[in-house]
């Protein structure tokens, strides 16, 4: 008979130990997929555009890239951010190779209140400042892209190109990031890399423009928040 108890204690402790197993496992799993929101604290998702072996737009000198410009501008707009107390989550800190896909699978896990993409624009001949969001947005981005592009445009005096929707040359698509997302999401272009009088004047406003744009995440979040 005391064979038979130790036995069955045995088996006892075995079938808790696998439950518990199985919890730890089932929670592992679900950490991968989506991770606790900061509910006391509103998240920002800021992605620096391109990096690594994706240089996005060069200068017709080749000296400027822009995936420098990008992260210079989402440093400076993430510590902003941060001395307000907002959580913001980066897509990328440094010169890293990261897909597009990454970058929303990481917003979306983090369960971030909103994600702003921030781009340098090239063309043969373009000025100024736009924005892009889904053809269907999914909050108030259209409302906060406005501003954004309002407020940079205020500061250089550069065109304001407006707010649009969908994809550049494609009325089918989005870009992937505004797709891709579960929050609202905005593709920022600030300024054009391919035009010297936009790169002169990203220089000289490089704290302004970063100060502007977290000012109108700050308050769109607040906004949000108070809702």
């Amino acid at each position: 008979m005391g064979f038979l108890k130790n036995k069955n204690s045995i088996a006892a402790v075995a079938a808790a130990v696998l439950v518990i197993v199985s919890f730890l496992t089932a929670v592992k799993f679900l950490s991968n997929t989506v991770e606790e929101h900061y509910e006391s604290v509103k998240t920002v998702c800021l992605d620096a555009g391109h990096g690594a072996d994706d240089a996005g737009a060069i200068s017709a000198d080749g000296v400027r890239i822009e995936k420098n410009d990008n992260l210079r501008l989402t440093l400076k707009v993430r510590d902003l951010l941060e001395e307000r107390g907002v959580k913001v989550v980066l897509t990328r800190e440094d010169d890293s190779d990261i897909t597009l896909k990454e970058r929303c699978k990481l917003a979306n896990k983090k369960r971030c209140d909103l994600f702003v993409s921030l781009h340098r624009n090239s063309a043969v001949s373009g000025s100024g400042f736009e924005a892009w969001i889904a053809k269907e947005p999914k909050g108030n981005e259209e409302e906060i892209a406005k501003k954004l592009v309002k407020a940079l445009c205020d500061i250089s005096e550069l065109p304001d190109r407006g707010v649009k929707r969908g994809y550049r040359n494609s009325s089918g698509n989005n870009y992937y990031v505004n797709s891709n997302t579960n929050m609202p999401s905005i593709l920022l272009e600030v300024g054009f890399v391919t035009n010297e009088a936009d790169n002169k004047s990203f220089d000289e406003n490089l704290g302004k423009n970063a100060e502007a744009i977290a000012d109108i995440i700050y308050e769109s979040l607040l906004k949000t928040e108070q809702a």
